[in-house]
């Protein structure tokens, strides 16, 4: 008889008796030193014609079991008593499985992607589709203005950026630049045309390289796990730059003060660039919790020092009167760099 479905975990066995004992007129009860409640691992022997012979405690019992088992799986029993027959709950294998701690889907994604990003020494790396400038600026404010927007509209800082938005410290159209909106935008209008979507997490992921938006989310968990990154590309057609920032740290500092306040932490940009004049050129600038600056200025050729160090001087006027707190400037070949 099948058990109903509301008892599909009560099982009812039968013990499997030899010819000898079959002939005998009173069997030999089974599982009587057995407690009410008490647990037992069961061992499924073979099954056939939906009946599985399973061993508990050193017996042989058929049992029909509510889902199926193959020879060599271990059953979680509980003893229910006799009635009239040895009765057993079995736990399914959900339950047991509740057990361990469960990952969300959002956590099961953001383990692959750590899982998928570059080595620690290869940082998170931002490259336009395109010039930043149709042309070479006329006024320094407009290439400092294309800057700062290519990093405050990278999407690296969306998340903190929508948080200003619901607090009205953000405008809407400024986030509507950001690559996390523009791409939503692109998977909508691609979804309405009746195209396949970008890959999603799982097996796809697993098989096609990363969709733009978890290609961002990767560099996100870079720049929060070491606050550091590059953008590369052109600032004007024909015009390269690589602008490497990063946050800077004091390893004598402990932990406790580095994180009593993190406004008070110092930055570091490095920029190359090659320029029509002057050649390659390296600028380390270095921007202090008090507002300072520190610059220094390595050109790739030593034939350009000295034309460097013979405008110095005016460099650090202009730097001054845009209102700059300028600590040092110097202009120093390294040949290493």
């Amino acid at each position: 008889m099948y058990p109903a479905q509301a008892l599909s975990r009560i099982l009812a066995v039968q013990p499997v008796l030899d010819a000898v004992e079959r002939d005998q007129a009173a069997p030999r009860a089974a599982f009587e030193h057995l407690k009410i409640g008490q647990t037992l691992a069961g061992l499924v022997r073979s099954q056939a014609k939906g009946i599985s012979l399973v061993e508990i405690d050193g017996q042989t019992v058929a049992m029909r079991l509510p889902q199926p088992a193959a020879a060599g799986d271990t059953l979680r029993l509980r003893f229910a008593g006799h009635m009239p027959q040895p009765v057993f709950l079995l736990e399914a294998p959900e339950t047991a499985a509740s057990d361990a701690p469960q990952l969300s889907q959002t956590a099961r994604m953001l383990s692959e992607l750590m899982q998928r990003l570059p080595q620690h020494n290869a940082l998170p790396t931002l490259v336009p589709p395109g010039p930043l400038l149709d042309q070479p600026p006329a006024l320094p404010a407009e290439l400092a203005l294309a800057l700062r927007t290519a990093l405050v509209r990278s999407g690296l800082f969306y998340e903190s950026h929508l948080a200003s938005w619901a607090a009205g410290q953000d405008s809407l159209d400024g986030l509507l630049q950001e690559p996390q909106n523009r791409l939503a935008a692109a998977d909508a209008a691609r979804a309405a045309g009746g195209l396949p979507a970008l890959p999603d997490s799982g097996e796809a992921a697993a098989q096609k390289p990363l969709n733009p938006m978890h290609a961002l989310l990767s560099q996100q968990l870079q720049v929060l796990e070491s606050p550091q990154f590059v953008w590369r590309g052109e600032v004007w057609p024909g015009q390269t730059l690589e602008w490497q920032l990063r946050q800077e740290t004091d390893p004598a500092q402990d932990h406790s003060t580095a994180a009593a306040d993190e406004a008070d932490a110092g930055w570091e940009s490095r920029l190359r660039l090659t320029l029509p004049q002057l050649g390659s050129v390296t600028v380390h600038i270095k921007l202090d919790a008090q507002q300072a600056f520190s610059i220094r200025m390595v050109p790739e050729q030593p034939a350009t020092e000295p034309l460097l160090q013979q405008h110095q001087g005016v460099l650090a006027d202009r730097l001054r009167a845009a209102g700059c707190t300028l600590h040092t400037l110097t202009v120093q070949h390294d040949a290493g760099t």
